[in-house]
């Protein structure tokens, strides 16, 4: 073999580890991607929650204003 051969097989094998090493940086940012999007999701739904609950308190507050006001007016007559 001449050095020539020996350094284009050197290289192949740093080009082949270059190419494992920006893999396994592309699988860690998909990772911290997904693991971030999960994140958004729970926060998400634990905001859509609270929004529904505070609607429902909202709507049985009003109702019952709204009958205890014709209550009101029904005692009036």
């Amino acid at each position: 073999m001449t050095e020539l051969d020996t350094l284009k097989q050197q290289l192949e094998a740093k080009e082949a580890e270059l190419l494992k090493v920006k893999l396994e940086l592309i699988e860690s940012k998909i990772m911290e991607l997904q693991a971030c999007d999960a994140d958004k999701e729970l926060r998400l739904r634990a905001v859509e929650i609270s929004r529904t609950r505070f609607e429902t308190l909202a709507w049985l507050a009003c109702g019952g204003g709204a009958v205890s006001l014709i209550n009101i007016l029904l005692r009036l007559k």
